[in-house]
Order: structure tokens, then sequence, then C-alpha cells
């Protein structure tokens, strides 16, 4: 079938239509009829660079646009942490700058010894006719810092003793410039032993950031009290992966610790009446590493009366016997306090342990003995007197 007129016109509008449209977007995007100018970076040396350390900064000035530029000058902002020492020609000479044309020029910069990693822009501006123009692109530069990690212990158990776990709370703080990755914390004696795995991990620390965590430690059991110093190894790497090594000592003091228990009680007799006295003997033994000085046994009735016991001194795995002899004060289970006091290395320690018995009535046989020994000793009295007054 062949195309009709109507159709053949129709397809030919549509193809107009579209070169125009095509025309259009080209205006849009290239005026030539005015100058284009923007700032490239040529070469950026060293790149990364470091705080304190010289940079080189090669750029192009560039008029891509359609018609020359008159009166032509550049501006480098330098904001923080660069500083400008010298530059190659003064671009803030005016100039003409014909289309297609450009025109270079070198800047010999510094970057603050105290930067921290991080991509900082240098912030240009270009001044044509009067009108100052900041251009859209922008020109990064990577500073990367060297980190410095530091520990600080904010609790720590200063006194401790052999067979003791105790705890520090670190701070771990990053007082460098460069970002610290893979952080690793490796206590280093054979004598102070860290709980679970032997290293502790953080996986990064910012420049002027703090990261706290706790380790907990055990004390051998066969460690002879002292004054002890135990090494932390600290290893980490920065953003370029050169590696960082470190030790910090951390100091406890090892001291003896003595424990006093009861190690036997007998009270007797076993059923106490009113008019019994009660017998209390035990034994207290020190099962401690360190000698126990000062100690003291007491008894403390229900009524607040006291009965005490001096000791002394008790060494290590020894013990020492201890008696009481008391009245019962009333019918009924009597409540009594035994408390144990003593002194150590880690000072004045005491404890208390309640005794409770029973005390009952005297009985009937009881009584009427009490009765005839009572008339016994009144008969051999009296005769004893008379046969005194006989002699005479």
């Amino acid at each position: 079938m062949k195309p009709t007129y109507s159709t053949i016109i129709f397809t030919f509008l549509i193809i107009v239509l579209s070169l125009i449209n095509v025309n259009t977007v080209s205006a849009s995007t290239y005026n030539a009829d005015s100058p284009y100018l923007r700032v490239v970076a040529e070469e950026i040396s060293p790149e990364p660079v470091e705080p304190g350390q010289d940079v080189t900064v090669k750029i192009r000035l560039i008029n891509d646009g359609g018609e020359s530029a008159e009166d032509v000058s550049l501006k480098l902002n330098a904001g923080y942490p660069f500083f400008i020492k010298t530059e190659s020609n003064n671009f803030e000479n005016k100039r003409s700058l014909c289309v297609g044309c450009s025109i270079d020029n070198t800047y010999y910069l510094v970057v603050d010894a105290n930067a921290k990693s991080g991509l900082y822009p240098l912030n240009f501006e270009i001044y044509r006719d009067g009108i100052t123009i900041k251009p859209s692109d922008t020109i990064d530069i990577k500073v990367v810092g060297k980190p410095d990690i530091i520990l600080e212990t904010k609790q720590i158990e200063a006194n401790v003793s052999s067979g003791d776990k105790f705890t520090i709370n670190f701070d771990a703080k990053n007082i460098g410039t460069g970002i610290a990755r893979k952080i690793k914390i490796t206590p280093q004696s054979d004598n102070i032993l860290m709980l679970g795995s032997n290293i502790n991990l953080i996986n990064e620390i910012n420049p002027e950031k703090t990261v706290s965590f706790n380790l907990e430690f055990i004390v051998k059991e066969s460690l002879t009290p002292d004054t002890y110093k135990f090494p932390i190894n600290l290893e980490y790497v920065d953003e370029q992966g050169s590696s960082y090594e470190t030790s910090f000592d951390i100091g406890v003091n090892v001291l003896e610790r003595s424990n006093i228990d009861i190690q036997s009680l007998k009270i007797t007799p076993s059923f106490p009446t009113l008019v019994d006295e009660v017998h209390m003997e035990g034994i207290i033994e020190n099962t401690g590493t360190g000698d126990a000085d000062n100690v003291v046994v007491e008894l403390i009735t229900q009524r607040n009366k006291t009965y005490k016991t001096f000791i002394g001194q008790l060494k290590s795995d020894d013990d020492a016997p201890f008696y009481f002899d008391v009245k019962p004060e009333s019918i009924g289970v009597q409540t009594a306090t035994l408390r144990i006091s003593y002194s150590d290395d880690f000072g004045h320690h005491s404890f208390e342990t309640t005794i409770d018995k029973e005390v009952k009535r005297p009985t009937n046989n009881l009584i009427t003995l009490l009765v005839v020994l009572l008339f016994v000793g009144v008969g051999a009295g009296y005769f004893y007197y008379k046969k005194k007054k006989t002699k005479k």
C-alpha cells in the first residue's frame, strides 16, 4: 500500500519538530555569545598530604565559552587548613582570555600542623568585567594525619591479693591528627592475666575522640605480695596502613589478705536451764594468705552483756581457741551474737553470727536435789559448830 499525501506531510512535520528541539537543547548548553570560565586542577603534589607538610597545586583557568573574556582575574581564598606561601603568577592582575585559551598558575601551600584527616576544598573566585563568579566545580585536597593513641585508667582497684579478680576502666584517646584503626590492646604479663580473650579489639578511633572500655584481670595465686607494674601493649594502623605500636604500664599493689572463719563451736549443756552455767568453746582459723592482727572474739547476750576474748595475731593457716562461761538471763529461746574482728593489709574487718539456745525451767528433781543439798550444808555447818564448841 502506497503512503498517502497526508501521511507524508505528517512524517515531515515530525522530523522538522525533532530537529528544532535538538537545536534548542544544544543552544541552551552552549552560549556562543558569552565567555565561560572554569578552573581545573592540573596537579596536586603530594596527594594525599600530611598536616604540617607543603603541597603544590597547579591549576588552569580555561575559557570554554564562545566569546573572549575581558578584564579577567582569579583569586584563591585559602581557608583552613591551608596557608599560601607563594604562587608562580599573579592571577589578580587583569587580562584577556580568548575563546579556547587558558592560563596556568601554581600555588605553594602549607597545611596546618594540627589539621585532622579529611577532604578540604580550595575556593576560587573569578572576576570578569566587574562580575564575581564562583565556579561550581571545587578542587578538594585530601589531608591524612597520623593517629596517636594513649591509654588512661579511670578507675582501678589499686590493692589486690593473690588470686583476686579486679576490673580496670580504660579510656583510649586519639590525640593525633589521623584515624586509628584495628586497635589491639594486649596485656604483657605472666603474673597478672586478662580474663577471657587476651586481646581486646577496637575498630576505629577518630581524632579527638575517646573510646571507653573495661578489662577484667586476675592475679596468679602464687604471686608474692609486692608492688607490680605490668605493661599493656597497643597496636594500630592509620588510614594508609602504616603500623604503630606503643606500651603503657599499669601499677597494682599485691597485698596479703587474711580470712578468719569459725572452725568449730560447742555449747554445753545441750539443754541448759536457768540455773545452769553455759560453757561455750570454739576454734577460729585463718585461711587467708596474710596474718590477721588484733583478733578479738566477743559474745553479746540478748540483754547486751558483752564477754570478750583477745587473741592477738593469728598467722596464715593457724588457729586459736576461745572460751566463754555465761549465765542464762531468762527462760525461753535466747539469742546471742558472736562477733569476730581483726585487721590485715586491707584494713579492719568484722563479721557476726547469731546463736540461738532454748533455756528451760529447772526440773522438780533438780529443785529437790538443791533443797537436799541446802539442808545437808546447813546440817554439816551445825554439827561442825557444835563440835568446835564442845572442844572448848
